[in-house]
């Protein structure tokens, strides 16, 4: 018995060896680094595997700080409560977007009418054979599964319009509820400077918003002004429409120009080349001279970032990524300037201007 607690103590006291010790630190910490190096790969395919909700709910991020700080202006003039003052918001852009919808699907309507009736006629009026081998083209063309398909694109993007505009509306009517929550995911030592992040990265968002509505109006009084000097139809809600698409980058200018040349075609092929004429020269105008003359004077936004930007998301997340491009660079260089360059580097940030704060 006396021989067998020796074997053991002596056993005991060879595995309490320093290098034994050394050898289990070594492996705790190796195994510790590979859980986290498992984790951080778990955690990036999941969020690339939402990244489409993810963009949504960034989406309808902007659109609650773009409804909180009009539902304040509304607040600072009238009295009104922030609930109040954000029906009002909601209300106004209702009836802007309703009236200007119901004013250019009207007219879009009559002169898609013309438009197929002149085409009917020049093709009638082509020679038997070319006539003929049209019609029969035409009836084996896959009209049916092209408009499912079209039906379900629109289905898509309505069920998505509908998620943004709740998740704005939340946000907007609370957001101290989810500021808050947001910060708890901090340790408690970083709470203050999380608020202090958030503060920025928030008017950043501001004034990038501000900045681009202010190019949307440029360019729908720059479309309205040359529409109406052309003598189309309904130039102020073409314009409407052209200032909204401006929104999305690089594909919202061409967007925005397939009505207003459809109706100008409907008159005559010469008028369709003014108007396709003139969405360029706007177009030229605003993405060379406004916006980086804007955005550099409100949020100092440099040009080759929004460049990057907006090719990285159209690779990476198609439409959606090149439609959020700019504001997920602006947050991206609150992040790296306030996070890495003050608080690793202990150096002034640079982006956005504290003075401009």
């Amino acid at each position: 018995m006396d021989s067998t607690r020796q074997a053991a103590q002596a056993a005991s006291r060879i595995g309490d060896d320093p290098p034994a010790r050394a050898g289990r630190g070594e492996l705790a910490v190796f195994t510790w680094k590979v859980l986290i190096v498992a984790g951080v790969a778990a955690l990036a395919l999941f969020v690339w595997r939402i990244a489409d909700a993810l963009l949504l709910i960034f989406t309808g991020v902007l659109f609650a700080i773009l409804l909180q700080r009009l539902a304040g202006l509304v607040r600072r003039f009238t009295g009104l409560s922030q609930g109040w003052g954000l029906a009002v918001v909601l209300v106004a852009l209702v009836v802007l977007i309703g009236g200007g919808g119901f004013l250019l699907g009207q007219s879009v309507a009559a002169q898609i009418d013309q438009l197929r009736e002149q085409i009917t006629n020049a093709v009638g009026q082509l020679p038997g054979p070319i006539h003929d081998q049209l019609a029969e083209q035409g009836k084996q063309w896959p009209w049916m599964s092209r408009l499912q398909s079209f039906a379900s694109g629109i289905a898509y993007f309505i069920g998505d319009a509908i998620v943004v505009l709740f998740a704005a509306i939340y946000l907007a009517a609370s957001p101290g509820v989810y500021r808050r929550g947001v910060v708890l995911l901090v340790p408690p030592r970083g709470h203050d400077r999380a608020r202090e992040v958030l503060d920025v990265t928030g008017n950043a968002l501001w004034r990038w918003l501000i900045g681009q509505m202010a190019a949307m109006a440029a360019v729908g009084v720059m479309t309205t002004a040359g529409l109406w000097a052309l003598g189309i139809p309904a130039a102020p809600a073409l314009g409407m429409v052209a200032g909204i698409l401006e929104f999305v980058p690089l594909i919202g200018p061409f967007l925005a120009a397939v009505p207003a040349v459809l109706i100008a075609f409907a008159q005559s092929p010469h008028d369709a080349l003014w108007v396709a004429g003139l969405y360029l020269v706007i177009q030229q105008v605003e993405g060379n001279l406004i916006t980086p003359l804007l955005q550099k004077s409100v949020v100092d936004l440099p040009p080759v970032v929004t460049i990057g930007a907006i090719a990285a998301g159209g690779v990476l997340f198609g439409l959606m990524g090149m439609f959020l491009a700019t504001p997920l660079a602006v947050v991206a260089l609150v992040m790296v300037n306030m996070l890495y360059i003050e608080d690793k580097l202990g150096e002034e940030r640079h982006f956005p201007d504290p003075q401009k704060e």
